[in-house]
């Protein structure tokens, strides 16, 4: 399913107008009706621009007139000497406008600034940015290249690629982009247009043009055409030979013509002419961007184009080493071209067309029309430019840019459905060839343990890899990369394949090609270890990171291939590979969710920060899937504590109910191995018979409604004289004293059975209605060890969160992580007496070894959104179903509503919603729950939100409540409902 971005495109009434007047005529009826309450302004706009036309146009000499056809070329990092010829030309010949090429942003606005201060009339000021300004300035973030935006083949994505390339352009005082390419790249071998192309397909290609041009329109930019007749089928490059297109009329109307047609349709003010030999428009042999009957007869007759005919670059070897350097701009001229781009011998070629003038060669009326279109661009991109309101548009553009290569990313071949990576408790091998691969390597690490072997060239790794051991039980992915997308060096993979003849063939993988697809064109059969190919198209980090989301299965595959790679591999292949439910990494402006008013949750949690309410916190929010907000605010500890980051993991306290307790009871449950309906002593018999325990259903316990005290402080009857029992405790390790209660404190092994003696000898409270409790956690706990034969710990390791690939969450964290990687909790002065640091704060967890079933799980807040995402998606994940779908339902359901909210272990909102658990936006089938320490988590199927955040409040004091009192959890949930709530207003 294609998506789309919600963005608003701004589009100005005076641009809708200059379309009218200025590009296709076919253009105009459409926006008179869009407009038509606003006849006034449009009679306005028009004569103002007449105005302003005419008397500029009175102002000019012949000379001068032919002068602003004249688009001269400037490298801004080419030094003074060059910047002040280019001066020379705008101060002394009066040159209409300015191409510029390599350079960088900031020597590029200072050489702008010195040729319009040199200029009376403003200069039109052009550039090649068919992938953004990046195309010619060096340290510019780009655009994806047309071939990536026809593969994603999402119309609306490519629109505002048009869009924010024109912002950026107008943004930087460009007021035209030669963009975008509308040639039909029938010709494979095509050495000048290929990946510059939208395709292989007329229709796709036209469409994709049209959308590109309404974009780059829209933002108040001239947009050109290029390169017409069209340059697609040609095998020689126009900058070094003149190229022949053989194609008859009627194949030139079918298929040639047609993007051009849809691009003007669209608006687009300027068309490009290209140097081509095209014997079915002009049999003299003259190339078409000096061709009248191409030109003349063509774009003005035939197709009706009124707006700018620009001529490609005059210095070009196709055209300049045959007719000269003078002549071949005069020639441009004559045939019609409006802007001659690139000339060589200014000076000299404007000498020659007003001697044209002289021998009646050439009309002044000409010369007269050609400068007022000159000027009526400048008029509409300069001196009446359409107020675009622009406001911090960066980061919406990379989320466009994300998701175009997110669509274009193309599967070409799954067997058996290897893609994606449902489950994550098996190895994962990747063999890396290339450079830049980095931002791949790290969205893979974001979902899986995976062993790398990377290899900078393919003679080292087909060098290298028979050294290495390989298991054919393990999952492998090779991929390689390739900053190149021309021909060379076979598109810069050079003789891949040779890496398969060096790994074993029992070896399945999946292999990714960061690069131009071409590179398949020769390849007959695959070898027999890829079960999955996939085109990327780039070597970009958004297409890496896309890639890899793809493989592990948070994101669909959905492209087409717009090119034909041979006869296996045509227009159109592509397979279709479904998510399986993992969260996405993405940005709040896919969804259209603006990050601005998600900025509120900074002043919320640094006013919480600067109260002393937490040191610090972590939260993520997934909405439909995608992680929107992944950060983290403040310190480890107020005093000489580490910045919190993403990584670190939190103690979730009573969270531990649902992501450890409660999910592998419903797992169990799937299995037919437990019931809700059970009593205790059907499940543990051995520590509940003979007593008032035994009745109690797990229906009622899991609800908090079984009449049980709320907590007991097993600790206090292990303290003598306000120290630890030496009876019950040892302060080094040894047998007998080996369960771990805190650093350098042991407690007595079997001690646990003290605990449950001790529940079971507490009085029930008599009360039948909703009174929580920790209590029936601890005989859950026993009841899972006894029926799986693992400790609790081991089961959901092994069980869920290995499958899931969750890596930061589990009990014991110091066995896995170092201290640094773990947030402390309490600075204990009662029981422990220390700083509670890796090990679990709740006193009864500790003394049961960290591992109850009430408390003791550690994770980050990442690793426990995807494990609510997981239950949101009912227990399964892609087409495994690690818990079923109704008993998912069955334990997050209200079971006594309206008397009690709670689901079976799950909290939920209250019934009224206000001054609950949750801020009051919330669906009522949300569920979570929250921790002592300072955590909190929620899921609501409704609104398909997952919110996780994560603090230890109890930092240094568990007495600290200011977290509650200041309701900081509820508030950042209430701004993120907030900011869903307007983006779907705004769509």
């Amino acid at each position: 399913m294609k998506r789309s971005l919600c963005l608003i495109g701004l589009t100005s009434i005076a641009i809708i107008v200059s379309y009218g007047f200025f590009g296709n005529t076919s253009a105009n009826k459409s926006t008179a009706l869009r407009f038509k309450l606003r006849d006034k302004a449009v009679v306005f706009t028009i004569e103002s621009e007449e105005r302003w036309v005419e008397s500029k146009l009175k102002e000019l000499s012949l000379n001068e007139k032919i002068a602003q056809s004249f688009m001269v070329p400037c490298w801004s990092n080419k030094g003074k000497a060059h910047l002040d010829e280019v001066e020379s030309w705008v101060r002394n010949q009066k040159v209409g406008g300015i191409i510029f090429f390599q350079g960088e942003r900031s020597n590029f606005q200072d050489a702008l600034a010195q040729m319009q201060a040199a200029s009376s009339i403003p200069l039109l000021i052009g550039m090649d940015a068919e992938w953004g300004v990046a195309m010619r300035l060096f340290d510019e973030q780009r655009f994806p290249y047309q071939q990536t935006i026809g593969a994603a083949n999402n119309l609306d994505l490519t629109k505002k690629i048009g869009y924010f390339m024109g912002l950026e352009c107008e943004s930087m005082g460009i007021h035209m982009n030669f963009s975008p390419v509308a040639d039909v790249n029938s010709n494979p071998d095509n050495p000048v247009i290929g990946f510059r192309s939208f395709g292989m397909s007329t229709s796709s290609v036209s469409k994709q043009t049209a959308a590109m041009v309404q974009g780059i329109e829209d933002a108040g930019v001239i947009s050109c055409v290029k390169h017409f007749p069209g340059h697609g089928d040609t095998d020689k490059d126009s900058h070094l030979e003149l190229p022949t297109v053989s194609h008859s009329i009627d194949e030139f109307e079918k298929t040639d013509f047609k993007p051009f047609e849809a691009g003007f349709k669209a608006g687009s003010r300027s068309v490009m002419v290209a140097h081509l030999n095209v014997p079915s428009l002009d049999p003299t042999g003259t190339p078409s961007s000096l061709s009248q009957p191409v030109i003349q007869g063509y774009l003005r007759n035939k197709l009706k184009f009124q707006g700018l005919i620009i001529s490609d670059a005059l210095n070009m070897k196709a055209v300049a080493d045959k007719y000269g350097k003078s002549e071949v701009v005069a020639k441009a001229y004559l045939a019609g071209c409006d802007i001659l781009l690139f000339p060589e011998n200014i000076v000299e070629a404007i000498e020659i067309i007003a001697g044209k003038v002289a021998k009646n060669e050439l009309s002044v009326q000409e010369v007269d029309n050609h400068c007022r279109r000159v000027l009526k661009a400048k008029y509409q991109a300069i001196v009446n430019k359409p107020s675009i309101k622009r406001k911090d548009w960066h980061r919406e553009s990379e989320a466009v840019k994300s998701l175009v290569y997110q669509d274009a990313l193309t599967c070409l071949k799954n067997d058996n459905d290897f893609l994606p990576f449902d489950l994550l408790n098996e190895k994962i091998i990747r063999i890396s060839v290339g450079i830049h691969a980095a931002p791949f390597r790290e969205r893979l690490e974001d979902y899986a343990y995976v062993t790398h072997y990377r290899f900078n060239t393919l003679e080292e790794a087909i060098r290298r890899l028979p050294s290495i051991n390989f298991s054919d039980k393990a999952k492998y992915v090779v991929d390689f990369h390739s900053d190149g997308q021309r021909s060379a060096n076979n598109y810069g993979f050079g003789e891949w394949a040779k890496v398969f003849d060096v790994l074993p063939q029992s070896l399945k993988t999946a292999v990714v090609f960061f690069g131009n697809p071409m590179v398949l064109r020769k390849t007959n059969s695959l070898p027999i270890q890829i079960k999955s190919l996939l085109c990327a198209y780039e070597n970009t980090t958004y297409a890496q990171q896309a890639t890899a989301q793809a493989i592990m299965g948070a994101e669909d595959v959905t492209g087409k291939l717009q090119l034909e790679l041979n006869s296996t591999w045509k227009v159109g292949a592509g397979i279709t590979i479904k998510n399986n439910g993992r969260l996405q990494f993405s940005q709040p402006e896919v969804l259209g969710i603006n990050a601005s008013k998600l900025a509120e949750i900074d002043s919320i949690i640094l006013r919480a920060i600067r109260a002393e309410a937490m040191p610090g916190c972590q939260v993520v929010a997934a909405v439909d899937g995608k992680i929107i907000l992944q950060k983290s605010w403040g310190k480890t500890m107020y005093e000489k504590g580490d910045s919190v980051n993403n990584y670190h993991l939190y103690d979730l306290a009573s969270i531990t109910k649902i992501a450890s307790t409660t999910t592998a009871l419903m797992k169990l449950q799937s299995e037919n191995k437990f019931s809700i309906k059970a009593s205790l002593a059907d499940l543990v018999p051995e520590y509940v018979n003979g007593t008032p325990y035994a009745s109690l259903t797990v229906e009622n316990l899991l609800t908090h409604q079984a009449g049980l005290t709320p907590w007991i402080a097993f600790y206090k009857k292990t303290i003598k004289n306000n120290e630890l029992d030496p009876e019950i405790y040892s302060t080094t390790l040894k047998e007998g004293y080996q369960t771990p209660v805190a650093k350098g404190i042991w407690i007595k092994d079997n001690y646990w059975k003290e605990i449950l003696n001790t529940i079971v000898h507490t009085p029930l409270t008599g009360k039948k209605s909703y009174e929580y409790s920790d209590l029936s956690y601890y005989f859950f706990n026993k009841y899972i060890e006894k029926i799986t034969g693992k400790h609790q710990y081991e089961y959901v390791l092994e069980e869920i969160y290995a499958p899931l690939g969750l890596r930061r969450m589990r009990y014991l964290p110091l066995e896995r992580f170092p201290l640094n990687e773990i947030v402390p909790t309490e600075n204990d002065q009662v029981f422990r007496k220390e700083l509670i640091h890796g090990y679990v704060h709740d006193p009864g967890a500790a003394m049961m070894g960290g591992v109850a079933g009430h408390a003791g799980l550690f994770s980050n807040a990442t690793d426990l959104a995807m494990l609510m995402q997981f239950l949101m998606n009912k227990g399964q994940i892609g087409n495994h179903s690690l818990i079923k779908k109704e008993v998912v339902d069955l334990y997050t359901a209200c079971h006594f509503c309206p008397t009690n909210r709670r689901g079976l272990g799950f909290d939920k909102p209250t019934i009224s919603i206000t001054n609950g658990p949750t801020c009051d936006l919330v669906s009522p089938s949300t569920f979570g729950h929250s921790g002592f320490t300072g955590t909190i988590t929620w899921a609501d199927p409704t609104n398909k939100v997952v919110y996780v955040f994560l603090s230890n409040r109890v930092y240094p004091d568990a007495e600290n409540k200011k977290i509650t009192k200041m309701s900081v959890r509820n508030e950042v949930q209430r701004v993120l409902y907030e900011a869903i709530k307007e983006a779907h207003l705004e769509n």
